[in-house]
């Protein structure tokens, strides 16, 4: 087929789709300017692309959606860390009566791939799917730990956003606090994304010890005493090498 006898804007639209697959994310502005696209043209596709959900907007960026999370073949990875891990998170919760969760770091955001709430009427409520900023956290700040500076200034803004008054909003800082967790493997969250919530994240590791997903345990900030931490946090990481050696068995499987 000729391309003029290709539909104009599917031929822009997946033009869009190649250029945040490349680049993780970017404005209109930039999209329009980098692949000679009107402005105006630019607008209408990714007012429609994101109401559709082939794109997600944050903070004046564009990146893939959600949809294209589905259709990619991380989704089976996710689903395989997600599937292998529900059950230890029940085992969690039942135990510490908490809640628990398992987040991946996925493209320039944070997703929770699986979520055990807490059996208490009053607990912190966490849906499976949600999203959380890259900097603020416990696990979002284990899954960017090991990413070298160049990677961490292409996916932080270089203004940070403010949730509460301890949001690290200082990159250098926050790169500071993720050498420290990069070496000691635990993450803490000083009630940086919500006000009266702290967290703890443990992380799950391949073979070459590479973080490519993490254990954490959100609850209000009067909730856990320090040794109740201590015994969760030897709980988690207990948990977490199970899940290691499942992974590394399910890959170590000889292919059909």
């Amino acid at each position: 087929m000729k391309m003029r006898e290709k539909v104009p804007a599917i031929v822009k639209a997946d033009k869009i789709f190649m250029y945040l697959h490349y680049n993780g994310y970017s404005s209109q502005s930039k999209i329009a300017q980098d692949l000679g696209i009107s402005r105006a043209s630019v607008n209408r596709l990714l007012h429609i692309l994101t109401e559709l959900k082939y794109l997600y907007f944050e903070n004046k960026k564009y990146s893939l959606g959600e949809k294209f999370y589905f259709f990619s073949d991380k989704h089976e990875k996710y689903n395989l860390i997600k599937n292998i891990s529900y059950p230890y998170l029940e085992k969690l919760s039942l135990k510490f009566k908490e809640t628990f969760k398992v987040s991946v770091l996925d493209g320039n955001k944070i997703r929770t791939i699986t979520t055990v709430e807490s059996s208490d009427v009053v607990k912190v409520s966490v849906a499976e799917n949600a999203i959380f900023p890259l900097h603020a956290g416990a696990a979002s700040k284990l899954l960017i730990c090991q990413l070298d500076n160049n990677k961490l200034d292409e996916l932080l803004d270089k203004k940070l956003p403010k949730y509460t008054e301890n949001t690290i909003t200082d990159i250098e800082e926050l790169k500071r606090q993720l050498l420290k967790i990069s070496i000691n493997k635990i993450a803490f969250d000083n009630m940086e994304h919500s006000n009266n919530l702290k967290a703890v994240a443990v992380p799950i590791l391949s073979k070459t010890n590479k973080i490519i997903a993490a254990i954490s345990c959100p609850f209000f900030c009067d909730e856990l005493t320090e040794e109740n931490e201590k015994l969760v946090v030897k709980e988690m990481r207990k948990i977490a090498g199970e899940i290691e050696k499942r992974l590394i068995d399910f890959e170590n499987q000889p292919s059909k």
